[in-house]
């Protein structure tokens, strides 16, 4: 019968964020639902136009909505618009120019930062976790007289983008709204069974 030995890698890579990704709205409430959905309209109207002045793609940024809801004092209307920032300069910019022109009923669901194309990143995160693995397993067979042969199997497990730092805005708009944009953690972990040998 083989003997074996299963252990476990990490692997992580810190990135710097390249891109932020931020949701605006707006909710009104109108006297009926075709108010409602015309006001609500009219002010997404005008937050899109001040995205489009920024420089923003209009394939970088979708709508979600419109919503209408019935309420005791008529129909609340809202609409929604996800936008991808490519240039994390232009954020705060950004946030002020919609804040300028969305008005009392804008709505804001913060920032989130992350990496455009995460795949080299979690390629080196790999490599590590199974350098990491190797490691331990050594040291473990080692410690039990035994060495390490041939990799039995590998099972890559969780990997993702956590985020290290969070980004930060201030409520004072005298200057372009601050962010920061802070780092973010690619990770990897895998399984490695190797066989065991007898030690040289």
């Amino acid at each position: 019968m083989d003997r074996t030995i299963t252990v476990t890698g990490h692997g992580s890579v810190t990135v710097t964020p390249d891109c932020a990704r931020l949701t605006f709205g707006a909710q009104v409430t109108g006297v009926n639902a075709q108010d409602a959905l015309r006001r609500s309209n009219e002010a997404m109207h005008a937050i899109i136009a001040a995205v489009r002045e920024q420089g923003v793609d209009d394939a970088d940024f979708t709508t979600s909505g419109p919503n209408l809801w019935p309420g005791q004092h008529g129909y609340t209307g809202s609409n929604d618009l996800a936008i991808l920032i490519r240039d994390l300069a232009a954020v705060g910019a950004l946030i002020d120019a919609v804040a300028h022109v969305g008005g009392p009923n804008l709505t804001m669901h913060g920032v989130s930062f992350s990496v455009l194309d995460p795949t080299p990143h979690r390629s080196q995160a790999r490599l590590g976790a199974v350098q990491s693995a190797r490691s331990l397993a050594t040291e473990l067979a080692g410690a039990a007289g035994a060495a390490i042969g041939d990799v039995i199997s590998i099972v890559e497990g969780g990997s993702g983008v956590m985020s290290v730092g969070r980004g930060m805005m201030a409520a004072r708009f005298e200057a372009s709204t601050p962010v920061e944009a802070g780092s973010h953690e690619v990770n990897a972990d895998v399984t490695i069974t190797y066989r065991l040998i007898d030690a040289g």
